[in-house]
């Protein structure tokens, strides 16, 4: 019984981060350096469990350089580095007795003992980007870009605490102790793909747009997919305004799953 009930303990826990809602703001400013080349500084922050908690802080700086311009088609090179404060949600690990196990007619089963429960805590994250962008333009409505981007990131060492609790003599959770968890630092490296469609809407400030984006893990497991619709609302040629909602499938240690709503400006110097 009491297997049953921490059990749908985890669950509830998972089914509510895979129900998240967050808000995303961020504040941009992109600066032309010299011919075909490009400086973006970027602010960002998010927050998760249903907007109660900050999810992370952001600064950042990417340069972009044009390697190929037409008309209808262009392509750049970008590089980018991005620090990132970020907060970790707590987590419930069920407990095991290994030492022991005993064989039943279904096969051989691992007394449950309790569960362990990991505090939430904040961790220093550093980024690079670097990749290539296409833009097409078939007319003066539409455009379509393509975005590859290799990612790496370094998680710097964190401590945070983890609560044991454990089942006495009648079966009743008791805290058994409390001890310091230090979680390590470790490195994760992604490729991300994103197709995105803009268009342009005549005689309206506003450039609506849909995209579609997957991360696949080169250093770690993962196939996450974020699906993005939105628009750029026009204040002049050098403010824009962009609100999106957005849908993220598979946390991953990086985004929590769920859904989020994002608002941001971005002014062109």
């Amino acid at each position: 019984m009491m297997l049953s009930a921490v059990a749908s303990l985890v669950s509830l826990t998972a089914r509510a981060q895979a129900d998240d809602f967050g808000m995303d703001f961020s504040l941009a400013a992109e600066k032309k350096l010299c011919r075909g080349i490009g400086l973006t500084l970027e602010g960002n922050a998010r927050t998760q469990d249903n907007t109660s908690k900050m999810d992370r802080w952001s600064v950042g700086a990417t340069i972009d350089a044009k390697v190929f311009n037409t008309t209808t088609f262009d392509v750049k090179v970008f590089a980018g580095w991005e620090y990132m404060w970020v907060y970790n949600l707590g987590e419930v690990k069920e407990k095991y007795d290994e030492e022991n196990p005993v064989l039943t007619p279904e096969g051989l089963v691992i007394p449950y003992e309790g569960y362990n429960e990991t505090h939430p805590f904040w961790r220093d994250r550093h980024r690079t980007n670097v990749g290539f962008s296409a833009s097409y333009k078939p007319n003066k409505r539409w455009s379509f870009q393509l975005k590859e981007t290799f990612q790496y990131s370094h998680y710097a060492k964190a401590e945070t605490t983890k609560d044991k609790y454990r089942l006495d003599d009648d079966d009743n959770i008791y805290l058994k102790g409390s001890e310091t968890d230090y979680k390590r630092a470790k490195d994760r490296t992604i490729l991300r793909s994103r197709l995105t469609a803009q268009y342009n809407i005549k005689g309206l400030p506003l450039d609506p747009y849909a995209s579609a984006e997957y991360g696949c893990g080169l250093s770690y497991t993962t196939n996450k997919w974020k699906f993005t619709a939105g628009t750029d609302y026009k204040i002049n040629k050098q403010n824009i305004l962009t609100v999106f909602y957005r849908f993220q499938t598979e946390e991953d240690g990086d985004d929590p799953d769920g859904h989020i709503i994002g608002l941001g400006y971005k002014i062109k110097l």
